[in-house]
């Protein structure tokens, strides 16, 4: 059931951002955990290249999903997406959209890091 749940979701993010399927395509179908890892990525290359409006709609669709997720898509949201996000960030990348995070992203994001993204 989860795994139905999860892999519809995917196809979600996918439908509404295909710039992700080539990300997501690097990995196994099955491999629900690295494709939500994939999106993180995409979110945060859009910052560190400067556009800030993809990963804002980016942002806004987990946030507004985060409103209506059940348990397993939750987990996926905060474990594999908000925890990724900034992972692969340029200085840049972190200075311009740590701002634009959502406070209940955000908020998910420093209960597991406990800070903000560090700029390296």
């Amino acid at each position: 059931m989860a795994d139905q749940e999860i892999r519809q979701f995917i196809e979600d993010i996918q439908s509404k951002f295909p710039d992700v399927i080539p990300l997501m395509d690097k990995h196994e179908e099955c491999e629900f955990a690295f494709r939500m890892e994939e999106f993180a990525n995409l979110t945060t290359f859009a910052f560190n290249e400067q556009k800030n409006a993809d990963g804002l709609k980016h942002l806004s669709y987990m946030n507004l999903k985060l409103e209506t997720a059940s348990p397993a898509e939750f987990e996926y949201i905060d474990t594999y997406y908000v925890e990724h996000l900034f992972w692969k960030a340029t200085p840049i990348g972190i200075e311009m959209g740590w701002p634009l995070v959502p406070d209940k992203l955000k908020k998910l994001y420093l209960n597991f890091h406990g800070q903000a993204p560090q700029i390296r």
